[in-house]
Order: structure tokens, then sequence, then C-alpha cells
């Protein structure tokens, strides 16, 4: 029997995102010895398994896992898995790697190269698109690879501006391999195919889950040297990508945008709070090419500023001319929230002063990086807000 299809056993298991994995995967040499495991808390005694995590590990039925194998089979999608030689190291060292990576198009020995995520807002403006295709361009000419999540907007002027140069482009999806999303980037999907390469911890048949795209962020940091956004709002999911990257110990440059664009807001922000410039693609590429010398050749026009039009007004959330709003006390439904996030907002529903990450950790007794991942979005969706104190609270 394929060897992978006990890591595909494994991601059924446990499901994307846990932080388990790493624990699991360094103890064990491959998944089959994971599966042939009868004690999992006697060989690793400091591992936190839920009752039900427990008891789909005891679950030895294969039956799913080699359905999955086999549509992989005969639609082309191959698998890598954690333990491959071409698995990304980069990967491996995340707080929760993906136990595998289902895969289309050109597969290659990413360790061996530059790998930087472009990212940003779905609804980009006349600017984003402009330096997005400026800045990709430069880094596909200039021997990086070029990665992003495929989405509408940035993500896909990045992936396209690549191409354009005859670079080599990763695009990490949020659903399964064979479920290209949002579907009018269906044509970029198969030429991404065609000239670099497409994968997915979601298995084939995965449906396009909202929580499922702040989860294959973490892949498209992970995967990267260096993460850029080039342009994003006060509630773009890009902001989460560079909060992740930062957590990973990545570089993350961000794009000055116009003031009074909401499209900028976020990109400012990130400024504000201390990450790097990224004035020119060289700015980027400088730091990389220090680390990547035999694949990073730095073009001469990743050393020049493109004259970028203005933004039709359209675009802009407010004019210096108009009246400046009134700030909005943020609505949400807490049925669209995830339960981990439900169970923050009730507890600080009840806490006026906020609380530190440890605290609510200690009083919800759940595991560190769920409460840290979620504290995460619901700061990026203007739920919750973070003190200088580091005491998290809700907005008001």
């Amino acid at each position: 029997m394929d060897n992978s299809v006990y890591y595909v056993w494994l991601s059924l298991a446990l499901g994307p995102q846990n932080p388990r994995y790493s624990a699991l995967l360094a103890a064990f040499g491959n998944a089959k010895e994971i599966y042939d495991e009868d004690d999992y808390i006697k060989r690793i005694p400091t591992l936190k398994l839920s009752e039900t995590q427990l008891r789909r590990l005891n679950n030895k039925n294969l039956d799913k896992a080699m359905e999955i194998c086999a549509k992989c089979i005969s639609g082309g999608y191959g698998i890598l898995t954690y333990h491959d030689r071409l698995f990304p190291d980069r990967l491996k060292i995340i707080s929760s790697p993906p136990p595998l990576l289902y895969y289309r198009g050109k597969l290659k020995n990413l360790n061996e190269e530059c790998l930087i995520s472009l990212v940003g807002t779905r609804s980009m403006t006349n600017y984003g698109r402009q330096v997005t295709r400026q800045f990709s361009r430069a880094f596909a000419a200039s021997g990086a690879v070029v990665v992003s999540g495929m989405a509408k907007g940035v993500d896909s002027e990045a992936h396209s501006g690549c191409l354009e140069e005859n670079g080599y482009t990763v695009a990490v999806l949020g659903t399964g391999i064979d479920n290209p999303y949002p579907k009018e980037s269906v044509g970029l999907y198969h030429e991404i195919i065609k000239r670099g390469l497409v994968i997915s911890e979601f298995y084939p048949g995965s449906p396009a889950h909202a929580h499922n795209f702040p989860i294959r962020n973490r892949v498209i940091s992970g995967i990267s040297s260096a993460t850029v956004i080039t342009e994003a709002g006060s509630r773009s999911g890009a902001l989460i990508t560079a909060k992740l990257a930062i957590m990973q110990g990545k570089d993350v440059f961000a794009l000055p945008g116009l003031t009074g664009s909401e499209q900028s807001t976020g990109t400012n922000m990130l400024l504000q709070k201390g990450v790097s410039l990224a004035y020119r693609p060289s700015d980027v590429l400088s730091k990389l090419e220090l680390v990547y010398p035999d694949k990073i050749h730095i073009p001469a026009s990743a050393y020049k500023t493109e004259s970028i039009s203005p933004f039709p007004k359209s675009m802009l959330s407010e004019t210096a001319a108009e009246t400046p709003k009134k700030p909005q006390k943020p609505s949400f439904d807490m049925g669209e929230l995830e339960p981990m996030e439900k169970a923050i907002v009730t507890l600080l529903k009840g806490e006026a002063g906020g609380l530190i990450p440890d605290a609510i950790i200690e009083k919800t007794l759940a595991d560190p990086s769920d409460v840290l991942s979620s504290l995460t979005v619901l700061e990026i969706y203007n739920i919750v807000v973070e003190d200088e104190f580091g005491k998290y609270s809700l907005k008001s």
C-alpha cells in the first residue's frame, strides 16, 4: 500500500492547523508508524489530545483515506507528505505544520528557492493593481518564486504579474486541489498548473468554507522567506498573513498607501507598528539577496519607482472635502464565529479591563495556539482590540 494513505488518514483524524502534528511527526519516522501506535499518551506523555482526537487516532479504518488517494490518482493530483524529500522545510518549523500537501503543476524543490509571498485585499484600487504587478514582475525577474492565495484582487495580480515575466509562482488554495476558488480564477488556475504549482492541505472535493482561508494563510507565510502586503484594508485577510509571518519569524514588508483610502488602512497600520517599508522592489530583494546570493539577482527595474495613476474617487472611503464619519461600533453575528472565537467574545464581555492571552488561555482551558489564532482573527475583523499592556478587550 502507498505510504501516502497513512498521511491522508492522519490529516483526516486531526484536521487542518492542529498543533499536535509537530510532536507526532517529530516523534515518529513516518505516518505509518503513527498509524501503528496503540498508546499515544504513553509514547508522548506531553501530547495533549482531546477525547475526540484520541478516538479518531485509534480508529484505524482506512476506507476514506484510500478513497481520497484513488481520487488523486484518477485526477492526476500529487501528494507531498511531511517526510518526503521535497516537502518544504520552512513548513516543518511552523507551530502547526500540515502533514501533507496535495499539488498540481510543476513540482520544484522549493527548499532550494527563495519564495516571497505577495498578498493583499480583494477589493484593490488601481494603485493596488499597478504596484502589485510592478513588485511581482520584479520578483520574478530577480529569480524569486512568487507565492499567493489566488484570491480575487491582489493575489491574482501577483500570480499574473509573475507569469507575465515568465516566472514560477505557487498558489496556495483554501479549498480542495480540484476546486479553484473563486470561479473567475479558473483560467489563472490552469495557467499556474502549466507553468507553476498549485498546492492545498485540503483533500480533493473540499468546498470553500470561510474559516479555511485564515487557516491556509499560515501556509502562505510559512512557505515563504518574506511576506509583502501591497494593499490591504483594516479587515483584509492579508493582515492575518502578515501577523502569522511575524509570529513565524519571517521578514514582513508593507507598501505605503494613500491617506483616506480604506484599502490602505491595513498596510499603513502595519507600517505604524514597525514592519519594514517597501518603497521599491529592491527594498525587499536587497535583503533576500544576502541570504540567496546564487538565486536572487536584482534587475535594474527593481530600483525604480513607477508613476502610479491617482485613485478614482469611487475607490476612496473619504476625501478631504468630506466630513469625517463617526466611527461605528463594529457589528457582528455570533453565529458567524468559530466556537473558540465565540468563547473568547463571551469571556471578554464580562472583563471590562481586558485580559492578557495567558489569562484567556487559563480561563478557557483551551490550547494556546487555538486561543492565539482566534485572537488574531477577532482583532483583524475589528471585534477585539489589544492595548499597550497586551490586554485584549471587545472593541467599543
